[in-house]
């Protein structure tokens, strides 16, 4: 590897995985030759999400906001890469207060596109809910499993802004969760057991598939 300015670079083989789903993301890259396939766990099962050529740039999300991968990376041919690390390229937006400032709002408003097109994804509007509720309790777990504060409203304007349903529907929702002990509702929504709510969505997904 030769050290260039603030990146260096790095050759992969076709088939190569360059960082999976959920990976720390401390770099992100520019392609100097080749393609690059960018992939996402959607209903279990591995889908396409883009096709990058030479001369585009990507996992520059991770880098900024500090999040884990938000899909994974895998070369689709013999792909040459420049990198750039998380501490260059920071060193170089922090030298623009504004820049910096411009950039973290582009982020931001680029995360949130990309978590809602995960949802927007599964057609199935229960299911599509129950998903966003799981992710959230998941992400609140403090390993039990159990009485799990997520920390959303009950009243569903956040929840309705992120996964396109209406209050009414999410209001629905979480009362036939409640009624099955799945969820309390307070001033935000708990969730009493996360393995009951996993089995109620596998309930819900089996119960669409017979009725198609």
């Amino acid at each position: 590897m030769t050290e260039k300015d603030i990146g260096y670079e790095r050759t992969l083989n076709a088939g190569e995985v360059l960082f999976r789903e959920g990976d720390k993301g401390d770099r992100m890259y520019l392609i100097k030759s080749g393609k690059i396939r960018i992939v996402k766990e959607m209903d279990e099962m591995e889908k396409t999400l883009a096709v990058l050529n030479e001369g585009a740039f990507f996992g520059e999300m991770s880098v900024l906001d500090n999040r884990p991968r938000s899909a994974s990376a895998i070369a689709e041919t013999d792909t040459e890469l420049i990198i750039v690390d998380r501490d260059a390229l920071l060193r170089k937006v922090n030298e623009n207060p504004f820049i910096k400032y411009i950039i973290g709002t582009l982020t931001d408003r680029l995360r949130k596109t990309d978590d809602m097109l995960k949802y927007y994804s599964v057609s199935n509007e229960k299911i599509r809910f129950m998903r966003y509720l799981k992710d959230e309790a998941r992400g609140k777990d403090n390993g039990t499993g159990e009485d799990i504060d997520t920390g959303l409203n009950p009243e569903g304007k956040e929840i309705a802004d992120m996964i396109g349903l209406t209050r009414d529907e999410i209001r629905n929702y979480l009362k036939k969760l409640e009624k099955y002990g799945i969820v309390e509702i307070g001033d935000t929504i708990i969730v009493k057991t996360l393995k009951r709510l996993k089995k109620y969505e596998e309930f819900i997904s089996l119960q669409e598939e017979f009725e198609k």
